[in-house]
């Protein structure tokens, strides 16, 4: 199916001293440049090498077979992908002739239904002029009767239809080939997964491309750096607290609060300009979240409420209602990837399902979890969103609900923790790893869980020792920001920001901390993971950093 072709013509081979010869032998020394190991005979005559000398041919043979075997496995790869994806179709195919064979019969149903109810109609319009007019001037209850007769006669039609019907529809509710569905679904994720894992335990194809190898190094390094916090800006005092800040995903605009409001920024090269502040909430504004697909964010309060605010020009935003489901404060909200689902959790110790509709500017709830014994403080979903990890302000309240068939979040179980403590802030970092960090006076660490045997448990190989510090609570507001691109976790604990990377053994190190001297510290990073923006309570300030690689 696939068959490996090199791009360059190996008569085009010239070597690096411009010898107009052709190219026989390749030098195998990594310090060399691409040009400088071409060799042709004049260069083997007149340059000294240390490095192994190989035929031009033999290389060529050498790099084809890697290639071939390569090929072979993506061709398997992909042929037996598409088998299982072509079965998937077949039973697709026949689910639509079923469907459609059910959605006719419960069609004609419905005709008939009609028709019954049509012609119970067309048998009242009758009436005799004699029997009518006895029954007036007798002032009877006859008519009254009649009525109450026709409409047990129809709720008698409706009954027997609705019986016909209701097995239609509740059908497809059970199919067999949604069950096979989901299991070739299932089938083609395992298969790749072994795929991988066999390519794995291989041992890897040597394959000689240099560019490709310092490409790596030089990322590799870059993530391996230290970082330095280059201050940028200082000059925005705001007295009144500061509770959050969110960015817009190309980092251009930056909203924040001050008490009751929403403060709408520009942002450009870590400056901030006031454009715009929104008043709707009638209590201190708790927590936001930006879309990423579009210019709306979503705000929740001490006064109970969420709100939805819309861009509708470059200064003017909208917020057309707010929504109450929640019967106190709400600390925490959490958007889905798709943008469709919000969560908030609140001091009422539930968690808030909704549909999000930012086109419409609206929220619709939905459902609510609730398992908690106390405030809920933090979420985040992880990366396939079939789990949901949450916290509450109580010793061993970590919560791990999953995604089900009907595509609503349940209760699973209670993590286990090794300490009797609790704590305020939890991040999904990978698919199957969160984070959690304390939030008590004593203990100052970050803890690792990750999946072991079917639940998540505590790697106590990978816990991170924080500042210590036994005079302060840490603070729930200010939540973890992860940022994949340049391995970079934010934490906000008690007085100190740290900036924490993932290194090469899995673990993760503190790579920057900085003290501010107070808890009170509201902020974030763009997505882009080049400014660091936050209040605090002791300057009383607004300061940008820029994340620099040292």
């Amino acid at each position: 199916m696939f068959k490996p072709k090199m791009i360059e013509n190996e008569k085009e081979f010239s070597c690096s001293q411009g010898h107009k010869l052709p190219v026989v032998t390749i030098a195998l020394d990594p310090d060399l440049s691409m040009n400088q190991r071409l060799l042709c005979t004049e260069c083997l005559e007149n340059t000294d090498l240390d490095a192994k000398v190989v035929g031009l041919k033999k290389i060529i043979s050498l790099i084809e077979e890697g290639q071939i075997k390569k090929m072979e496995k993506v061709e398997y790869l992909i042929t037996s992908q598409i088998k299982l994806i072509e079965q998937l179709h077949d039973q697709v195919d026949h689910m639509k002739s079923l469907v459609i064979q059910q959605f006719d019969q419960s069609i004609t149903i419905l005709k008939e239904w009609i028709y019954n109810l049509q012609q119970k109609g067309s048998q009242q319009h009758l009436y005799r002029f004699q029997e009518e007019l006895q029954i007036m001037l007798l002032k009877q209850n006859k008519a009254d009767d009649k009525l109450q007769q026709i409409i047990h006669e129809i709720q008698q039609i409706n009954h027997c239809w609705t019986s016909k019907l209701h097995p239609k529809l509740e059908q497809f509710n059970a199919f067999e080939e949604y069950t096979k569905c989901q299991e070739l679904l299932s089938n083609l994720e395992l298969s790749s997964k072994k795929i991988t894992q066999s390519q794995q335990q291989e041992q890897k194809i040597k394959v000689l491309n240099n560019n490709l190898v310092m490409i790596n190094k030089q990322e590799y390094q870059k993530q391996e750096q230290e970082i330095k916090l280059k201050l940028i800006d200082q000059s925005v005092k705001q007295e009144e607290q500061c509770n959050v800040i969110v960015f817009d995903s190309s980092g251009s605009i930056m909203v924040s609060t001050k008490k009751f409001e929403i403060q709408v920024w520009s942002f450009l090269n870590g400056i901030i300009k006031l454009v715009q502040t929104l008043q709707g909430h009638t209590s201190w504004v708790q927590c936001l979240v930006y879309s990423k697909k579009q210019n709306s964010f979503i705000s929740c309060s001490f006064d109970k409420t969420i709100r939805c605010w819309q861009q509708l020009n470059q200064n003017d935003w909208i917020s057309l209602q707010p929504y109450q489901q929640h019967t106190s404060f709400v600390f925490c909200v959490l958007l889905n990837e798709n943008e469709d689902l919000l969560f908030s959790g609140s001091d009422d110790k539930s968690i808030k399902v909704w549909k999000v509709d930012f086109n419409q500017n609206q929220l619709t709830f939905l459902y609510s979890l609730d398992k908690h014994n106390n405030q809920v403080t933090s979420l985040s979903l992880n990366q396939s969103e079939d789990k949901l990890v949450s916290c509450a302000y109580n010793q061993n309240q970590i919560i791990i609900w999953e995604r089900r068939q009907n595509n609503q979040f349940e209760f699973k179980y209670f993590v286990k923790q090794s300490i009797q403590e609790f704590g305020l802030k939890v991040k999904f970092i990978k698919d199957n790893q969160f984070i959690w960090i304390t939030g008590c006076k004593e203990i100052d660490k970050l803890y690792v869980f990750e999946i072991e045997q079917g639940i998540f448990q505590e790697n106590k190989d990978k816990t991170i020792q924080l500042i210590a510090n036994n005079q302060d609570f840490d603070e729930y507001r200010f939540p973890i920001v992860y940022n994949k691109e340049r391995n970079l976790i934010l934490v906000r604990h008690k007085t100190y920001i740290y900036i924490i990377r993932e290194i090469n053994d899995a673990k993760y190190k503190i790579y920057h901390q900085l003290n501010c001297e107070t808890i009170c510290i509201q902020g974030t990073i763009t997505n882009n993971g080049q400014y660091l923006v936050y209040w605090d309570k002791k300057k009383q300030e607004i300061s940008t950093y820029e994340l620099l690689n040292q």
